[in-house]
């Protein structure tokens, strides 16, 4: 069993690591001119992951990962297919050919967040139950800001269309709604595909690692007379 205080410290470690990272793709966003790229959801998870592993707080961590869980799991398979047959079958990580070194720096957290994030949550056994509304909750709040603070030439989180180059599961449909349900299509295909699939998953999962570690901790009955 692994003790309270090294999944602490470990926790901390990460976070500040999570915060470096985080703060350097500010750096060349800025550089860049693109500030604005910094609203997409994938670094706000990459920040809320940093601020839960430095707070030690399990709910940010388990939202962060809510959050990717499945996004990042589509960008990683996307990736790996682009990079091994130069076609991005789903169009999400395509982008990456157009980056140079720093650019593909400030995104590399798209290969290494969820794996990080995954291996926290199998240390501490817990997912709570509040982290799926606090994902869907924060979707909500990203894509409005997206929208009122941002043109649709940027279109960050697809807050204004959905590009026809995103080839998953026929998301683009979505562009045929009017202006005033588009984003609330938008919310609820990214929660039924995305937040909800994953919250399932890692409440199921959480479950049974706490059963399997109360399993090993019981004591073996004595067969002695």
């Amino acid at each position: 069993m692994i003790s309270p205080s090294r999944t602490t410290s470990a926790s901390r470690t990460l976070g500040v690591l999570l915060a470096a990272h985080f703060l350097f793709a500010c750096l060349v966003k800025v550089w860049d001119g693109t500030p604005w790229q910094l609203l997409w959801f994938c670094h706000i998870s990459l920040a809320l992951a940093a601020i839960g592993c430095l707070a030690s707080s399990k709910l940010l961590k388990a939202t962060a990962l809510t959050n990717v869980c499945v996004l990042h799991s589509l960008w990683i398979l996307d990736f790996a297919a682009g990079s091994s047959t130069g076609t991005f079958p789903l169009g999400l990580s395509a982008y990456v050919q157009d980056l140079d070194l720093w650019g593909w720096a400030a995104s590399v957290h798209h290969l290494y967040l969820l794996p990080l994030l995954f291996w926290m949550f199998w240390r501490e056994r817990e997912y709570p139950r509040e982290a799926w509304l606090l994902s869907a909750t924060l979707f909500v709040l990203v894509m409005l800001a997206s929208r009122a603070l941002l043109s649709p030439g940027q279109n960050v989180n697809y807050s204004y269309f959905i590009p026809e180059s995103l080839q998953i599961f026929g998301a683009s449909s979505l562009n045929q709604l009017p202006n005033e349900l588009y984003l609330l299509g938008v919310h609820g295909v990214v929660n039924l595909v995305a937040f909800l699939p994953a919250a399932i998953t890692l409440s199921f999962i959480a479950r049974r690692l706490r059963r399997l570690g109360n399993a090993s901790q019981r004591p073996t009955p004595s067969n002695a007379l």
